[in-house]
């Protein structure tokens, strides 16, 4: 099978967020926060709970029962008998207590089958709990992506904020020696103060997504942070690895042990007993009327051999239950092929587009270094410049926008498979 080929590289963010920070996290280690963090992960420890103590009580079985059983009654008229010059009249009043024990030989394998369905129904749940915890990696995934592309944009407005204020000083200069007017240097002093606008926007934005990854995943992350994020290198088709293949499998033993267990409830089970009492009159000799002790003991055997294709029936709809179960796998990987196939051409049309842009980028920002000059010159006026200035800023933020996209497709689709 082939390997789906993975790099883990650090993104850099150039210039002040490589030279600023330290500190780093990884993807895996953000998606295990979030997992630690949620309320529902207190569920995982309930289930081993409600398992331990399921099969503590199935354990039980093989101990033998203990009973106290005591009867007392009242009759209008009993058996008498008369032999010859002796009769023999039973009391109306009797009574009977008894300690009884009861101890399983063979029950048929049904204990044994009992703890294969608690085993096999915790699995189902801390399964069902994985595929439910899943979604998280999305959270995570959309407001790491959220920081990435606000900080690249960010860094596109410094500079281009940069340039202006050389470009304000330059007019401002002009504007001095009356080579300009004023209001050539106050269109671009405009377009300067709504750049600080977008950064002062920009900074809230990545603000608040850091405090919802913050409250996702109960850890304090400084605002320079590197996110470590695997590359795709090579699209490949890989096997899924989901969470949702394990549930149905254990969804399938689930109902394989519950048929186990409907069939080892059928066969013969032998025990043995034993009872000791006092009662009046004596339970076991017909002709002692006092009050008298006794004991007796035996084997027994039960077999409910007989059920009238009751329990033919139950397995025959387990049976069925594990075919659906197949039908669920099928749909569920039906989907996941065509969103895979669906993410392999967003990923290849984003690649194109990144090239295309790329080349767009350089032909605009030499385009706005003769636009400098030209304005340097008093070729062109101020609103000329700013016109060009926008129109590299736009193409600058298409292709950081699309690398983003790129690498936040990669990440989507490797989650889509499992192998995130």
């Amino acid at each position: 099978m082939k390997k789906l080929i993975l790099l883990f590289s650090i993104l850099s963010f150039s210039g002040l967020y490589a030279q600023l920070t330290n500190s780093s996290t990884s993807l895996t280690e953000l998606y295990e926060a979030a997992n630690s963090n949620y309320p529902l992960i207190k569920d995982a420890g309930l289930i081993d709970k409600i398992e331990k103590a399921g099969l503590s009580v199935l354990s039980k079985n093989s101990l033998p029962k203990i009973s106290i059983e005591g009867k007392g009654q009242v009759q209008s008229e009993n058996i008498e008998l008369n032999l010859g010059n002796t009769a023999i009249e039973a009391p109306l009043e009797t009574w009977n207590t008894s300690l009884n024990i009861d101890y399983n030989l063979y029950d048929g394998g049904t204990t044994k089958a009992q703890k294969k369905v608690e085993t096999a129904s915790a699995k189902v749940n801390r399964n069902s709990l994985e595929v439910q915890l899943r979604s998280l990696k999305d959270q995570v995934n959309t407001l790491i992506f959220a920081i990435l592309l606000s900080r690249k944009q960010k860094l596109i407005l410094e500079n281009s904020k940069e340039d202006l204020e050389s470009n304000i000083r330059s007019l401002q200069a002009a504007f001095e020696n009356g080579t300009v007017l004023e209001s050539e240097v106050s269109k671009l002093q405009v377009r300067q103060l709504e750049l600080v606008s977008e950064i002062v926007s920009l900074q809230a934005d990545t603000s608040t997504y850091f405090l919802l990854l913050e409250q996702l995943t109960g850890k304090t992350l400084p605002r320079d942070v590197r996110f470590e994020v695997p590359v795709l290198l090579a699209l490949e088709n890989e096997r899924v690895n989901r969470p949702e293949n394990q549930l149905f499998d254990s969804q399938k033993s689930l109902y394989a042990a519950q048929e186990a267990s409907i069939a080892a409830s059928t066969l013969p089970k032998i025990s043995v007993f034993a009872q000791g009492g006092v009662g009046n009159p004596n339970p076991l000799n017909f002709s002692d009327l006092s009050t008298a002790t006794y004991a007796l003991g035996g084997l027994k055997l039960n077999w409910n051999f007989m059920d009238f294709g009751k329990g033919k029936k139950e397995r025959q709809r387990l049976q069925l239950q594990q075919e659906q179960i197949e039908v669920d796998r099928e749909l569920f990987l039906f989907d996941i092929e065509s969103k895979s196939t669906e993410y392999q051409e967003r990923i290849k049309a984003t690649q194109l587009q990144i090239a295309n842009n790329t080349s767009i980028v350089d032909l605009q920002k030499n385009i706005l270094a003769q636009t400098r000059v030209q304005l340097d010159n008093g070729i062109i006026n101020a609103t000329d410049y700013v016109t060009q200035l926008n129109a590299t800023l736009n193409s600058e933020q298409e292709l950081e926008f699309n690398k983003t996209k790129l690498q936040q497709l990669q990440i989507e689709y490797l989650t889509l498979l499992g192998q995130l």
